[in-house]
C-alpha cells in the first residue's frame, strides 16, 4: 500500500486491475485501480514488448496527467501488473 506524498520514481511490480479495450492488433488501457483509487488513463505516451522466457509482455508506459506509470499486460497469464510510478509516492507503515 502506497500513499501519494512528494514526487520520485518507485518500482511497484504488483498486480493491478485494468480495464482495457481490446482492438483488432492494438490493446489500449483505459484506466487501472492502484493505492485505493482508480487512475484514469489520459495518454499512452509509449509501447513496447518484451519475453520472459516464452512469455510477452507488452509494456505502457501511461499518464493521467499529474503522474507516469508503467504498466505491463502479459498474454501468456493475462495478468497485468503496476511496474512503476513516477508521482508522488510515499510508502505505508
Amino acid at each position: 500500500m502506497y500513499t501519494i506524498m512528494e514526487p520520485m520514481s518507485v518500482e511497484i511490480d504488483e498486480p493491478v486491475r485494468v480495464a482495457v479495450v481490446f482492438g483488432l492488433r492494438e490493446v489500449h488501457p483505459v484506466w487501472f485501480d492502484w493505492n485505493g483509487r482508480q487512475v484514469r488513463i489520459r495518454e499512452v505516451a509509449f509501447t513496447w514488448q518484451t519475453r520472459e522466457g516464452s512469455a510477452v509482455l507488452l509494456h505502457f508506459s501511461v499518464t493521467d496527467g499529474q503522474g507516469l506509470y508503467e504498466i505491463l499486460f502479459n498474454r501468456d497469464t493475462m495478468e497485468w501488473r503496476l511496474r512503476s510510478a513516477e508521482c508522488e509516492v510515499r510508502s505505508a507503515k
